[in-house]
């Protein structure tokens, strides 16, 4: 009975970005016994499967299925693949099967998934830890400073849109450093700890320590085309979505002031463009609609390392009513209220996060500054009104 990690590489969706891990068991007296066990099964098509994502009720599943069709799927997609074989007894290679099968019973193989603790690699290393027993030594002198948020930007990259969703839902729990058990949470990470892992081997009057892994191998290589697709930046950053933002609110701002000193010059009521009016709507109906999705994620998610998120300082989901509320004339003096209260927000965010030290990409500071002029100048237009 062999044991072996296959490491699957990333892919080019957003849910293949941090590939994959499986656990080959073969028979080498039975060809026909060869699978592997993975626990990364889902279905897009199950009810209710993005609300129940969202709210952190994701269950995944243990698959098992021919190693030669698990490979085969990776192939037809062009991602790479390695193998580990790993250096067990046939007593350890018996137990992790057992607790395999275990779990791959219908009543075990449904488990709640966590992002960061509860993932296709963590269940491998605590099962391999579990079947090898104290034998297994880790050397983890190769293990990086790093934050749980610095890891997935290796897979995701920075400053594009998929880093610009997780950053507004991921909170500062993720900008924390990262120990070694944590850091399995990502396949590749896995592997490299099974590669420098020593075993403990010993006879009546001698101990020593061998290497984990007896040898490595290369399945499958990344087609080119593939590769040039994950590598590719996004066709337009959101740093240029909002610098663009930025500028017209800018533009807009401007205008409205000189607007606002001609009539004041001539003693008219001061009267908010409907240009003006129109941006500032579309600007914090968007504010406001991203903020329900963080707010609840926040208050509500299961998900780890989304509460506490600074993020709702400024995200604030009542900015889609007030995107509506500045139309009608009469509620004006409240809206300055509201704006000014924003306005005060935004800058505490700013204030904490420097303290607390959770991730603010330059989109963000774009936005914020679009917001911080933009309630300024609603703020001040109220009072005048």
């Amino acid at each position: 009975m062999r044991i072996s990690l296959l490491t699957c590489s990333q892919g080019p969706d957003a849910y293949e970005r941090f590939g994959h891990i499986g656990l080959r068991v073969q028979d080498q007296r039975n060809p026909q016994m060869d699978v592997t066990f993975h626990y990364g099964v889902f279905s897009f098509h199950t009810p209710h499967f993005k609300t129940r994502f969202v709210k952190g009720e994701t269950d995944y599943q243990l698959g098992a299925e021919y190693t030669s069709d698990f490979i085969e799927g990776y192939r037809r997609r062009g991602l790479g693949m390695t193998e580990q074989w790993l250096r067990l007894d046939s007593a350890q290679a018996q137990e992790m099967l057992q607790r395999l099968l275990i779990n791959y019973r219908p009543e075990n193989r449904t488990y709640r998934y966590s992002y960061f603790f509860d993932n296709c690699a963590t269940r491998p290393f605590n099962l391999i830890n579990a079947s090898v027993g104290n034998t297994l030594h880790y050397d983890t002198a190769w293990v990086k400073n790093i934050t749980l948020r610095e890891m997935v930007q290796e897979k995701t990259h920075r400053n594009n849109w998929l880093d610009f969703g997780i950053a507004l839902a991921v909170a500062a729990r993720a900008d924390q450093r990262a120990w070694f058990v944590e850091q399995m949470f990502l396949p590749e990470y896995l592997s490299m700890a099974a590669g420098n892992a020593k075993i403990e081997q010993s006879t009546a009057s001698n101990r020593w320590h061998v290497p984990f892994v007896t040898e490595s191998d290369t399945l499958l290589t990344m087609r080119p085309d593939v590769a040039a697709k994950i590598a590719a930046p996004d066709p337009i950053a959101p740093a240029t979505v909002f610098g663009i933002v930025l500028l017209v609110a800018l533009v807009l701002s401007a205008w409205e002031w000189r607007k606002r000193k001609e009539a004041a010059q001539r003693r008219l009521p001061v009267k908010v463009p409907v240009l003006v009016n129109t941006f500032d709507t579309i600007l914090f109906l968007a504010a406001g609609l991203t903020g329900c999705v963080v707010w609840f994620l926040n208050f509500f998610s299961l998900h780890p390392a989304v509460d506490h998120n600074l993020n709702c300082f400024w995200l604030l989901p009542t900015h889609v009513i007030v995107a509506v509320l500045i139309w009608f004339k009469r509620l004006r003096k409240w809206c300055a209220i509201y704006f000014g209260i924003t306005f005060a927000l935004i800058i505490a965010y700013v204030i904490f996060d420097w303290i607390i030290g959770q991730y603010c990409p330059p989109s963000f500071l774009l936005l914020l500054a679009t917001l911080l002029l933009r309630s300024f100048m609603r703020f001040d237009s109220s009072l005048r009104t």
